[in-house]
C-alpha cells in the first residue's frame, strides 16, 4: 500500500456481491485460472453453515451505560431470536438481532433504525462493530481493540442490527429446507417479519421507523418494502441507503456514463491529471456534466460517431480521467474498471483499489485472484474473535457456533429471480410505489466520491429513472470509498447528517 494510504480502509469481502458483478466474467469464480492463490478467508467463507439443533426464542437483555453524540445514556441491550418462515411457511432458520434501547429516554415513540449490511451472505458485523453501534472495533492487526463508539446514532434512535439467515448467529434450524430464503425475495420477506416481530414483541409499534442498508443491504431494504406491501405489514417512516446497489446499470451506456465521474474523482486524488485548481466536488461534478451530455451522444452514436467528433471526446476523457486519449479511442470510448485501475498509475509500477480508489498497491505484489487482489480489501478476519468476545461478555449472549462475518456458500448460490443476475434486477421500482403508498416516507442516499465498485452516479441514476428524483431524497457524498464509515476523517461527518436526517421520522 502507498505510504500516504494506510489509515483509510478496513473493507472486507463483505461488500463482494457488487464487486463480483462488475469485475467477475460469466465463467464462474471456482472455475478460474487455479494458478492464481485464493485467499484464506475465502476458502473459509465457504464452509459450510453449522445448522441450528431446533427452533428457539431466546431473549436476553443487558444493561450498559454510554457517551453518544455528546449525550449520556443509560441504555438495554437486546439479543433476540425470532424463527423465520421458508416459502413452504415452515420454520426454517432463526435470526438474531443485537438492539440497543435507550431507558428513560422520552416514549415508545422514539424512532428506531433497523440496520443490515449486505453480501448477500454478510452479517451486519460492519455497521454494528465499525459505524453506529455504541461499541466499535478500533485499530487493525494485534492492535485491534473494542472501545465506546462517541459516534452511534443512540442518542436520537434507538438502534435494531439483523444478521440475515446464514449470517452471524443467524442459521438454518436442522432438519428444515431453508433454500428459499437465500434468494431477493425469500431473504426480504424474511428480514421484514423480523422487523415487525421485533417492534410488536418490543411495544414500539406506534414508534417511527426506519430501514437502513448498505451496499446488498440497500438491495435488500427495497424488496422490503416490496414484501411489506405484498404481506400488507406497515411500511417504513425512513429508508437510509449507503453505497447504493440496486441493480439497473448494465449496457455500455448506463455504466459507462455513471461510472466516468468516479474515475474522474480518483485520478484527482492521484493528481494523475492536471487538477486545475479544482476540488474533488468540483472535478466529480464536471465530469458527471460531460458523461450525461457529450460523452452519452457520442457512447449512442457508437461507429457512427464522426472521427473527429470521437477524438474531441476522447480527449476530453483523458483530461478526466487521466488515461491516454489514444487508449480511449481503441476501446471505442468504453470504460473498463479492471483496465482503469491498472493502467492510472501504471507508470508508477502501481494499481489502485476498487472499493476504494485511493489505496494502491504495487502490480507486481497483487497475485491473488480478481477481485481478492483489490489492495482496498483486507482480507483478514481478525476482529473476528472480538465481535464474539463481545457478544458473549458484553451481550451475555451464548453463541451456538462461530460468529459468520461472511458466508460466501449462499453469495454464489443466491437467487436473484426469474433467472436473473444481480445486474439486470431493478429494486428502484420498489421504492417508487412505496412512496406513493406513503408519501411522507423520508429517504437518505450516501455514497463515497472514490468507490468504483457502487459509483455515486449509478445510484441515483437508478433512483431518478423510477421517478424518485433529487426532491425526494436527502443525498450525501463523501470523500470516501464503499464504507463511507470506515473512513476517519469522513465518520463524524456522515454520523452528524445521520443524526439529522433521524431526527426529521
Amino acid at each position: 500500500m502507498s505510504a500516504k494510504k494506510t489509515v483509510f480502509m478496513r473493507s472486507s469481502l463483505l461488500a463482494l456481491a457488487p464487486v463480483l458483478a462488475t469485475l467477475l466474467p460469466a465463467t464462474p469464480l471456482l472455475a478460474q485460472d487455479e494458478s492464481l492463490p485464493m485467499p484464506p478467508v475465502f476458502l473459509k467463507a465457504m464452509e459450510p453453515m453449522v445448522e441450528r439443533a431446533a427452533v428457539s426464542r431466546k431473549v436476553v437483555v443487558t444493561r450498559h451505560k454510554g457517551e453518544f453524540g455528546g449525550r449520556k445514556l443509560a441504555y438495554d441491550a437486546i439479543v433476540s431470536e425470532t424463527p423465520v418462515q421458508n416459502a413452504k411457511g415452515e420454520a426454517a432458520a432463526v435470526v438474531v438481532t443485537y438492539a440497543y434501547v435507550a431507558r428513560d429516554a422520552g416514549s415508545a415513540r422514539r424512532p428506531v433504525l433497523f440496520v443490515f449490511n449486505g453480501g448477500p451472505g454478510a452479517s451486519s458485523s460492519p455497521l454494528h462493530m465499525n459505524a453506529f453501534g455504541p461499541r466499535r472495533i478500533v485499530g487493525k492487526g494485534e492492535g485491534a481493540h473494542m472501545e465506546n463508539n462517541p459516534h452511534s446514532l443512540l442518542d436520537v434512535a434507538d438502534l435494531v442490527f439483523i444478521d440475515p439467515p446464514g449470517t452471524g448467529a443467524s442459521m438454518p434450524v436442522k432438519g428444515a429446507d431453508a433454500t428459499s430464503l437465500f434468494s431477493v425475495s425469500g431473504d426480504a420477506a424474511a428480514v421484514a417479519q423480523v422487523v415487525q416481530t421485533w417492534r410488536q414483541a418490543n411495544g414500539r409499534t406506534e414508534a417511527p421507523f426506519a430501514l437502513v442498508g448498505e451496499s446488498y443491504g440497500t438491495a435488500r431494504a427495497l424488496a422490503m418494502l416490496d414484501a411489506e406491501s405484498k404481506a400488507k405489514l406497515p411500511l417504513p417512516d425512513g429508508v437510509a441507503l449507503f453505497s447504493l446497489s440496486l441493480g439497473d446499470n448494465d449496457g455500455p451506456v448506463i455504466s459507462d456514463v455513471s461510472l466516468l465521474p468516479t474515475l474522474a474523482a480518483v485520478a484527482w486524488y492521484h493528481q494523475a491529471i492536471n487538477r486545475k485548481g479544482t476540488t474533488v466536488e468540483q472535478h466529480f461534478a464536471a465530469a458527471r456534466a460531460f458523461a450525461e451530455n457529450d460523452y452519452a451522444r457520442a457512447l449512442i452514436a457508437g461507429a457512427s460517431l464522426p472521427e473527429a467528433e470521437r477524438a474531441k471526446v476522447a480527449a476530453r476523457i483523458s483530461a478526466l480521467i487521466g488515461l491516454p486519449a489514444s487508449t480511449l479511442e481503441k476501446d471505442g470510448l468504453q470504460l473498463d474498471r479492471q483496465a482503469f485501475m491498472l493502467g492510472l498509475l501504471s507508470a508508477k509500477g502501481l494499481r489502485t483499489g476498487q472499493l476504494d480508489g485511493r489505496v494502491t498497491r504495487a502490480v507486481a505484489e497483487s497475485n491473488m485472484h480478481p477481485p481478492f487482489d483489490d489492495p482496498s480489501m483486507t482480507l483478514g478476519a481478525e476482529t473476528g474473535h472480538l465481535i464474539a468476545d463481545y457478544i458473549g461478555k458484553d451481550l451475555g449472549y451464548a453463541l451456538p457456533s462461530a460468529y459468520r462475518t461472511l458466508n460466501l456458500g449462499i453469495n454464489f448460490k443466491w437467487d436473484w429471480g426469474r433467472g436473473e443476475v444481480y445486474r439486470t434486477v431493478r429494486f428502484a421500482p420498489f421504492l417508487a410505489k412505496a412512496l406513493v403508498d406513503k408519501p411522507g416516507m423520508k429517504l437518505m442516499t450516501v455514497g463515497g466520491y472514490y468507490d468504483i465498485t457502487t459509483p455515486v452516479a449509478a445510484g441515483q441514476f437508478a433512483l431518478d429513472h423510477a421517478g424518485i428524483g433529487p426532491e425526494h431524497r436527502t443525498s450525501k457524498t463523501y470523500a470516501a470509498g464503499h464504507s463511507v464509515f470506515e473512513d476517519e476523517g469522513e465518520l463524524t461527518r456522515f454520523a452528524t447528517d445521520m443524526r439529522a436526517w433521524a431526527k426529521t421520522l
